[in-house]
């Protein structure tokens, strides 16, 4: 509830202080007195522009709302990220230098525009051609409709799918965001097959250099055994033949001389030694693969390991290590395959799921918005306005927390004119009687004070007496600040405040005081009659007494 209103250099107010009470709060005074003036003033406050009204009598201008919340509102859940305790009172204020900068307080506490503009306007509604039309809102009137539907709780399901959805597609991302460039996959798996098919042993390389080495030297090493093989058995003349008829000769020798028994000994054993060279000779010869295709086997195998060097080495070493990492990424390629088939499914769930209950959500939805528009109608025809059309619309957006729906308000105040959005084709009054109409609906479900500019201008004598009705019932339960120009109307509050204007030949300034009872009656009986005469102000006093007695 607002409780206080000041006002310090704003328009015609040089400096003005009001105490508004619970329920009804009707706001008086003659034309241009500056009553639209003071709903400017605490729009203001809550960050909206009124450069033209600022600092017309000093540099700085003032405007601060002090308002009875209770220390356990919502509201100091968001304010307790800033640094601000609970308490019963809420005390918000802007200040305005004369260069133009504007300051924001909250319990004297400076802090950031979008904390007023986007935090604390829930406690205020102010419905009028010149404040901010949050009834107008497509998310205040969304939310409205759930709310009165009951919907609430089927909204939080569908929230909480939401959640899920997206919770699902930003795991999605990430996994997709470690996905490899399929380009980068292929040469992985050319890379893995590649070295895997290969068989590499350890130190093959330098094995194969080797035989290579000794293969390509085994013509000239044939030729060589070959001249020993001649050297050793060339008929007569080979080595083995000579040393063959030494020792034979030898043996001779030493039957007639004993003395030669040791020379035929060593000689008979350098026979033998020969001999057993040549066997050796013979198995290394046997042993020598000298198959030209198996040359041919060595060098291309010798080729791929040059060759796999070339591309992933430089050593046999590191073309090995490649493979195996290869084989490990394409492995990781394989199971993140699997990973996002099966969260692209999860993906695919949670949006079903969504969608399931945002349908059932949407078909709740517009049901009740014909509904609610409907008794909106019916109220605004007992104020006056016959044949007026009310369409709360119901049009499918994109996705969103509280589903896909994008309630508008269509509103025709004539027969036979379209339906149009109601910021676009409403007057200030027609916008305040949609607004009071709307407050009617809500019953006790409504919160937050509500301000309505202009609400029964143009009203008849039945229209002003329902509007008075409506008013006075709907402020047992809520704070109401209405801008009144019927006498029936203003009679039916329980507080009253008078804007009036001075005028000193030079300066021009508006003001506004709380009335009392006998002030009241002489300010009604003014809106009766135009003057303050004695039966005025008793007709004046009968509308009150009605009040009192609730007649």
């Amino acid at each position: 509830m607002l409780s206080q209103l000041v006002v310090e250099n704003f328009g015609l107010f040089r400096e003005v202080s009001i105490e508004l009470g619970p329920g009804f709060n009707a706001i008086t005074g003659e034309s241009g007195a500056g009553k639209s003036l003071l709903f400017s003033a605490i729009n203001f406050a809550l960050g909206g522009r009124a450069t033209d009204l600022v600092g017309l009598f000093s540099d700085n201008t003032r405007v601060r709302l002090t308002l009875l919340v209770g220390a356990q509102h919502e509201i100091f859940v968001d304010l307790a990220g800033i640094g601000i305790e609970a308490d019963d009172w809420l005390v918000v204020q802007r200040e305005v230098s004369g260069e133009g900068r504007s300051t924001y307080r909250v319990q004297g506490q400076v802090v950031p525009a979008q904390v007023v503009r986007h935090t604390l306007t829930s406690l205020l509604n102010i419905t009028g051609q010149h404040q901010s039309l949050r009834l107008a809102d497509p998310a205040t009137l969304l939310l409205w409709v759930d709310r009165l539907a009951g919907l609430e709780p089927l909204r939080q399901e569908v929230l909480e799918r939401y959640r899920v959805w997206h919770e699902a597609e930003k795991s999605l991302a990430d996994l997709k965001s470690t996905a490899r460039h399929p380009d980068e996959v292929a040469r992985l798996r050319t890379l893995a097959d590649e070295v895997t098919a290969a068989s590499i042993q350890a130190n093959e390389d330098r094995t194969l250099s080797d035989e290579l080495s000794r293969l390509r030297q085994s013509q000239q090493m044939v030729q060589e055994y070959g001249e020993i093989q001649r050297l050793l058995e060339q008929d007569d003349h080979g080595v083995l033949s000579t040393m063959g008829r030494l020792v034979r000769t030898l043996d001779r020798m030493k039957g007639l001389d004993e003395s030669l028994n040791s020379a035929a000994d060593l000689l008979d054993s350098a026979m033998t030694s020969m001999q057993e060279a040549q066997w050796a000779i013979n198995g290394w010869y046997d042993s020598l693969n000298l198959d030209p295709d198996y040359l041919d086997r060595v060098e291309k195998r010798a080729d791929l390991l040059a060759r796999l060097k070339r591309k992933y080495g430089p050593t046999l070493e590191d073309v090995v290590d490649a493979g195996i990492e290869a084989n490990a990424a394409i492995s990781h390629v394989d199971n993140l395959a699997w990973e996002l088939d099966r969260q692209e499914h999860a993906v695919k769930e949670a949006l079903r799921l969504y969608e399931e209950l945002a349908e059932s959500l949407s078909a709740s939805r517009s049901e009740s918005a014909e509904s609610l528009g409907s008794q909106i109608v019916v109220l605004l025809e007992e104020m006056e306005m016959p044949g007026c059309r009310v369409n709360l619309v119901c049009n499918r957006g994109p996705s969103g927390p509280t589903g896909w729906d994008k309630v508008e308000c269509e509103f025709s105040a004539n027969p036979g004119s379209p339906v149009r959005p109601l910021a676009k084709v409403a007057s200030g009054g027609e916008l305040s009687r949609v607004a009071l109409a709307m407050a009617v609906v809500e019953g006790d479900t409504g919160s937050g004070s509500l301000i309505l500019d202009e609400l029964d201008a143009g009203l008849g004598g039945g229209g002003a007496e329902r509007v008075g009705i409506l008013l006075a019932k709907l402020g047992r339960n809520r704070q109401i600040l209405v801008i009144s120009h019927q006498p029936t109307v203003a009679a039916r509050a329980s507080h009253h405040i008078r804007v009036y204007k001075t005028v000193d030949g030079q300066h021009t300034e508006s003001s506004a005081k709380v009335l009392d009872q006998e002030s009241r009656a002489r300010e009604i009986a003014r809106m009766l009659s135009g003057t303050a005469e004695s039966l005025a102000v008793a007709h004046a006093r009968q509308l009150l007494a009605r009040e009192v007695s609730g007649a």
